[in-house]
């Protein structure tokens, strides 16, 4: 119970309602407890004297205490459900806090449908614990131990039934709970596949029907969902003998109850009335029991979820920070690498990158080329600090990158990915999404140099257009401009576009480095290209190859002395001469 413990610091905030909250339990228990008793003297003084009076007069006493019981259990379950669901909230915060500070190594290395099931299951689950810790570990002993004393005080006799009963109920109580254990951390994983599958076929479902491959994603949802209702299955089948179990013992309790109270009665030994608050209190002896089993098997399973959340919370992000980190008033752009190396596995597998060096002066065009996978989009994405370095440095103004603070950094460096990404949300909103405070002519005007305005503006709503999810409601020329207006609006020191023109049409990017040249001329600019008419008008051209530097110079000097570059024009060239 170790990590399911130490996560009840996030109750400490609302101490106030989680206090209030097993108060009213024991109100309501002590409510629930007075009422075998009256209803016992209703039984042998009302009825057996026959004394209406004293009958009305208890069971108006009844239905107050009935109704003050009633007030009691719904203010506990108020206050136990602000506490237990604020302190979830507040952990759901922590966890997707943790996972936006992480790096992309550990981002890529962390299973997407693992996450969300930690933040939605897993914490729900714990919700509904910390709701169980205000009022059942309150409800459950007190009930128990009062309704033990107030069965001793009927009689001796028949509590003895109890020492036999509650041992064996326990003993079994113990083996249901052995038995279900194992399955609790199984049925998170199964839950973690299922969000996995449906994930990737939600997010690849334009692959799937282009392949028309709807039959095979079927049969592998299949599998997963069927994996998970097997392992739920097995795991509640086992769960569920408590209550017919619970029920058994109730009953044979209840008939040895009937059969040596019999006796008493008929002997005079004991009243009719005792005998039913006896039951009462046997009864809800043997209910606590059943009901503190479950809070026990609940908080086996919610360790389960608790050691997941915990292992979330306890990732620590990669980047090497330094003591009080520089936030410059200003930045100029210029970017220099330093024998620089990288490779994925923190510096442990093959390198991805390997001694590079250039610089790039402010107001500088700096294209990348190579083939795919010789690491052009590794490169740019080292010097926001979305990797960090194996070897070597990578300087900002003469300042090792480390050494900034990471959020001045990245505002300072304006990025479109590769892969665009395309919130659900207006236009205006995508594309000021890195910047809260724009106005409409900012973002127009970050629009006219990306060459999205004419389309945008051609829409109806204009930039209020609303854009579906990963916007399919987009073409990806369209798609690609909004991720460079976005990029451009914060009119960051360091510009980096990674191959985020290649579903543009020449023409159209050509207008786009026009207007870049024009708006964006003291500004340094990384262009991850694969058109070689991409690069040709770049200041500087880096050519790689299996992550080295083969090549570096302007269009002119490569075509002299960089075989691989040259080699690269003349493929694209002839088959463009070819069209």
């Amino acid at each position: 119970m170790n990590s399911l413990l130490k996560l009840l610091k996030y109750l400490k905030k609302y101490w106030k309602w989680a206090l209030l909250a097993p108060l009213f339990v024991i109100l309501e228990v002590v409510m629930d407890l007075t009422l075998p008793n009256i209803m016992s003297n209703i039984v042998n003084i009302g009825i057996g004297n026959r004394d209406f009076s004293y009958i009305m007069w208890n069971v108006l006493l009844m239905l107050v205490l009935t109704f003050v019981g009633v007030v009691g259990g719904l203010l506990s379950a108020y206050y136990a459900s602000k506490a237990s669901q604020s302190a979830a909230s507040d952990l759901r915060h922590a966890i997707f806090e943790k996972v936006s500070k992480l790096s992309f190594f550990q981002l890529g290395e962390m299973k997407t449908g693992h996450f969300i099931t930690v933040l939605t299951n897993d914490i729900s689950l714990i919700g509904r614990i910390f709701m169980m810790c205000m009022r059942m570990l309150f409800r459950v002993p007190v009930i128990m131990i009062g309704s033990l004393f107030m069965a001793l005080s009927i009689s001796l006799k028949l509590s003895s039934i109890l020492i036999i009963i509650i041992p064996i109920l326990l003993i079994v109580v113990v083996i249901i709970m052995r038995k279900s254990y194992p399955y609790f951390n199984l049925t998170q994983e199964s839950i973690d596949a299922v969000n996995t599958t449906v994930r990737e076929n939600l997010g690849g479902i334009r692959v799937v029907k282009a392949f028309v491959t709807e039959g095979y994603e079927m049969e592998r949802f299949d599998k997963v969902n069927e994996y998970a209702r097997n392992i739920m299955i097995k795991g509640v089948r086992i769960i569920s003998l408590a209550m017919p179990v619970m029920m058994l013992f109730v009953n044979l309790a209840t008939i040895a109850v009937l059969w040596i109270g019999g006796y008493e009665v008929t002997y005079g030994t004991m009243q009719l009335g005792d005998i039913m608050a006896f039951i009462q209190y046997l009864t809800n002896i043997l209910t606590s029991l059943l009901m503190g089993s479950m809070v026990i098997v609940m908080f086996s399973r919610s360790e389960v979820s608790a050691t997941r959340i915990r292992e979330v919370l306890a990732l620590e992000n990669d980047f090497q920070n330094v003591d009080n980190p520089l936030a410059l008033e200003k930045m100029e752009g210029r970017v220099e690498f330093q024998n620089v190396s990288f490779s994925y596995t923190e510096g442990s597998g093959d390198a991805v990158l390997r001694n590079i060096n250039f610089t790039a002066e402010p107001g500088e065009t700096i294209a990348i080329l190579g083939a795919t996978g010789s690491g052009k989009s590794t490169l740019v994405n080292l010097i926001p600090r979305f990797y960090e370095v194996s070897s070597g440095q990578i300087l900002i103004d003469g300042i090792n990158v480390n050494h900034y603070r990471l959020d001045y950094l990245r505002k300072h460096i304006g990025i479109a990915f590769q892969q665009t990404f395309i919130f659900s949300d207006t236009i205006f909103n995508n594309i000021a999404y890195g910047k809260s405070d724009a106005t409409l002519d900012e973002v127009k005007r970050a629009a006219q140099i990306a060459q999205a305005s004419s389309f945008i503006e051609a829409k109806k709503e204009g930039y209020d257009y609303w854009l579906e999810q990963r916007g399919t409601n987009l073409s990806g020329g369209q798609k690609q401009r909004i991720a460079i207006a976005r990029a451009l609006l914060p009119n960051p020191s360091i510009l980096i576009l990674d191959d985020s023109t290649s579903a543009v049409d020449m023409k159209t990017e050509r207008e786009i480095r026009r207007g870049l040249r024009k708006e964006f001329g003291k500004h340094t600019t990384f262009i991850v290209a694969q058109r070689i008419s991409s690069a040709m008008d770049a200041d500087k051209i880096i050519v790689l190859e299996d992550g080295e530097m083969v090549g570096m110079g302007t269009h002119k000097e490569l075509m002299k002395n960089c075989s691989i570059y040259q080699d690269i024009y003349y493929s694209q060239m002839e088959k463009k001469g070819g069209k």
